[in-house]
């Protein structure tokens, strides 16, 4: 009976423990990638204004808040030896939902900017 209760309590204590990054979300949580060949000294979200600093190559910037994101925006990209910009062709009329979303930062043959929308788990 001991080894029962102990074991009931155990179990509660565990499910009452365990929580997910998005329990207590309430607002956009967007996060950029840096899958280019360049450290990324800061990275500017326009429309907001928000900058992410120091993103070295293929890893993640942390998460910032948002109380109001798209699924794309003009970003401003610094590095240390240029600057470079990417301008949506089209621009969502719809905020995203709460949650959590990666921007992935690319460039190609020709420096060209490229903003890739994640949707994360």
């Amino acid at each position: 009976m001991k080894r029962f209760f102990l074991l009931f309590i155990i179990c509660i204590v565990l499910l009452f423990s365990c929580t997910d990054r998005d329990d207590n979300v309430n607002m956009v949580n967007i996060r950029i990638q840096n899958s280019t060949s360049l450290f990324l000294s800061e990275v500017r979200i326009a429309k907001s204004d928000t900058v992410y600093e120091n993103i070295e190559i293929d890893k993640f910037s942390e998460y910032l808040e948002y109380e109001k994101a798209y699924a794309t925006a003009a970003v401003n990209i610094l590095t240390d030896s240029t600057s470079l910009n990417y301008f949506p062709e089209e621009v969502p009329a719809d905020s995203l939902p709460i949650g959590f979303y990666t921007y992935e930062i690319t460039l190609d043959e020709e420096n060209n900017v490229g903003l890739i929308f994640k949707i994360d788990d």
